[in-house]
């Protein structure tokens, strides 16, 4: 992967065009990578043709998990415990003031990373719950999906590029802020087409298109700030690695994007998302091993459980810098989190762990 931080780092030296539509995070959830599901986006576009380049670091952790479905009596098995290295380009066109086009591609890589000794030790630092960390082995790259034992990956090591995504906005009102590219807001909507380029058990790829509208509504203030509101629905056309599993056929997404300038170059953002269940938690039984509600409240939340059934949120902090005419690069932090007394702190928000955290960079640029 060398190269592919060596091609990141060059691009940011010496690119100065203009700064592009600004895409939001993408989350490495291993089922919502498999349907590419969408993040947030800018109403609109700076410049007529742009490439944004996002380099990402995410850690996946979970325990073992198995499920028995009610309706059949079959068991289901999931376990996601890797790092995933990953690439994504966006490359857009306008033809016109409203009308633009983009294709996303995104390269990944399970790997068994280097992020789990330093997450690890911040909880003992901070003296919150290990999620049983450290009664696994680290930097581990295990992902296993199986129904009644059989494994339906290829291999734990997943690696590619899974699906390809096509993208139409319409921008129907533009509100621009007077700093180029801080808040390309106002308002549209779009349609985006997920088709699988992989096959389905090599784990990146559901193996089906799936399909999603989005609507992006935004505004400017002051001279380099801006706020906008992200809405997703999205069709999910089957998983060939989940068939026969109580998934879901819709998924909702909803985003909230500040850019927040505090001298000419230097802005903070921060973003918060929140993602409907992957699974129908109706139909399925979480097989513990232990007897007591506080501990299998901990079981639960050590797994990808929580990811699954539950309503999914995340939030990102971080920073943007722009020079010359505009271009841009953000510095990310990703964090989890979900809304609901649903492990054992009785906190009102849970983890779902999936992923854990993630480090990314973002480069907005005119080619």
């Amino acid at each position: 992967m060398w190269k592919v931080h060596l091609f990141f780092g060059t691009l940011t030296l010496f690119t100065s065009q203009l700064n592009a539509e600004r895409v939001s995070y993408r989350l490495a959830h291993p089922i919502a990578w498999m349907h590419a599901l969408p993040a947030g986006e800018s109403p609109g576009w700076s410049t007529q043709s742009w490439l944004t380049l996002e380099l990402n670091q995410a850690n996946i952790w979970g325990t073992p998990l198995s499920m028995e479905d009610r309706r059949s009596g079959k068991i289901y098995e999931y376990q996601a415990d890797y790092e995933q290295t990953s690439a994504i380009a966006n490359l857009g066109f306008a033809f016109n003031e409203k009308w633009a086009l983009a294709i996303e591609v995104p390269y990944a890589n399970h790997n068994g990373g280097f992020l789990d000794q330093f997450i690890d030790q911040f909880h003992v630092m901070a003296q919150t719950d290990r999620f049983q960390r450290n009664s696994y082995l680290m930097f581990q790259n295990q992902f296993h999906i199986k129904t009644d034992g059989v494994n339906r990956l290829r291999s734990q090591h997943a690696e590619g590029v899974g699906n390809i995504k096509t993208k139409a906005k319409y921008w129907l009102w533009q509100k621009k802020s007077p700093t180029p590219g801080a808040c390309d807001c106002g308002f549209s909507i779009s349609a985006h087409v997920k088709t699988p380029v992989q096959s389905a058990d090599r784990g990146l790829t559901s193996g089906h298109a799936d399909y999603s509208g989005m609507l992006n509504l935004g505004l400017p203030f002051g001279e380099a700030s801006g706020f906008w509101l992200s809405s997703a629905l999205t069709y999910l056309n089957g998983n060939q690695v989940l068939m026969g599993w109580p998934t879901r056929q819709w998924h909702q997404m909803y985003e909230l994007s500040l850019n927040l300038g505090l001298t000419t170059n230097w802005s903070l953002l921060l973003q918060g998302r929140y993602e409907s269940p992957l699974l129908q938690q109706e139909h399925l039984d979480f097989q513990h091993q232990t007897t007591t509600p506080r501990n299998q409240a901990q079981e639960r939340s050590n797994s990808g459980w929580n990811s699954l059934v539950y309503w999914r949120g995340s939030q990102s902090m971080g920073f943007n810098y722009r020079w010359g005419k505009g271009s841009s690069i953000n510095l990310l932090f990703v964090e989890d989190w979900g809304r609901g007394k649903y492990d054992s702190s009785g906190a009102i928000t849970y983890i779902n762990n999936a992923p854990d955290v993630q480090f990314l960079s973002q480069l907005h640029i005119l080619f």
